[in-house]
């Protein structure tokens, strides 16, 4: 019923927002904006562009963006956007409709998950029956975030009438890089397994050698629930797999993940996963994500 009322809101303030704003996309004299879902996806995006357009994120850094819900300034930002850049595959939940009014006033959207190899998860994922989906959080690996760099590239060339190509490059050699410090941080770890606070590090374990034992959320979303049953088979392969760590993130229950670190008996330890760290950005954010797990495996 709760979900149902913020989506009739969400509806009523896209409506509002699509009046308020036609007719006033673009400007001649204004500099291009490229709208961006999240932080993280941003810090990309601008050193894509530099200069030549202002890179507006909606999402707030630090926000959950499975649980975010737009206000007007946000959708109105949306609709007289140069062009919007969204991760894709329902990961801005709250941004949906925002996303098909944008779309159907005539602004260009980018979805980066149309252009990237994408996970399934799948029982051997979890270990237990939550099967199907694709799965959206896909920047977490710099290298399958590297794949959708050329299109991406194209897009904001189009949408801004310059030449990227230079910084294109620059970026697809910096992911790379950055990638390969990612690899040598798990150097010396014998064995990467993981229990997560929600399905969020599938494309980071496959990348880096670690296997995803379960998580507390076993969804791709914060927003939906653990049964007891969940819990119980996590408790289960968590014991047989030996794990001495849960990871918890953004939005991953405290008071389930507690009650699961004593009964196991195993530390808890936070992850950054969404946040991108003050003074940094995505290469300091992914940096400080696999040495908070490298260390809480040691």
């Amino acid at each position: 019923m709760q979900q149902r009322f913020r989506n009739m809101c969400l509806g009523a303030l896209v409506a509002v927002a699509a009046s308020c704003s036609s007719g006033n996309s673009t400007s001649s004299s204004a500099t291009p904006s490229i709208v961006v879902t999240y932080s993280a996806l941003g810090d990309v995006v601008q050193h894509l562009v530099g200069d030549t357009a202002q890179v507006v994120v909606i999402i707030p850094n630090g926000q959950d963006q499975h649980d975010f819900s737009p206000s007007a300034k946000d959708i109105e930002l949306m609709n007289s956007a140069s062009l919007v850049v969204s991760n894709g595959l329902d990961l801005e939940e709250g941004l949906e409709d925002a996303l098909v009014q944008a779309e159907k006033s005539g602004v260009p959207v980018f979805h980066i998950s149309d252009h990237v190899t994408l996970r399934s998860l799948t029982s051997e994922d979890t270990g237990h029956g939550h099967g199907g989906g694709k799965d959206p959080h896909i920047w977490l690996d710099p290298e399958t975030l590297v794949e959708a760099i050329p299109a991406l590239t194209a897009a904001l060339e189009e949408t801004l009438n310059v030449d990227l190509s230079k910084k294109e490059e620059k970026v697809t050699t910096d992911l790379k890089t950055l990638s390969t410090s990612i690899r040598s941080t798990f150097s010396g770890i014998d064995k990467c397994t993981l229990v997560t606070g929600h399905d969020s590090l599938q494309y980071f374990a496959a990348r880096y050698g670690c296997k995803v034992v379960g998580a507390v959320i076993p969804s791709y979303s914060t927003a939906a629930e653990a049964s007891a049953g969940d819990l119980a088979a996590l408790k289960t392969l968590a014991q047989q797999e030996n794990v001495r760590v849960i990871f918890t993130e953004l939005g991953t229950p405290a008071d389930v993940a507690a009650l699961l670190s004593k009964e196991l008996g195993v530390k808890l330890q936070e992850l950054s996963t969404h946040v991108l760290p003050s003074g940094g950005g995505y290469k300091e954010m992914m940096l400080n994500l696999a040495s908070s797990i490298a260390s809480g495996l040691k």
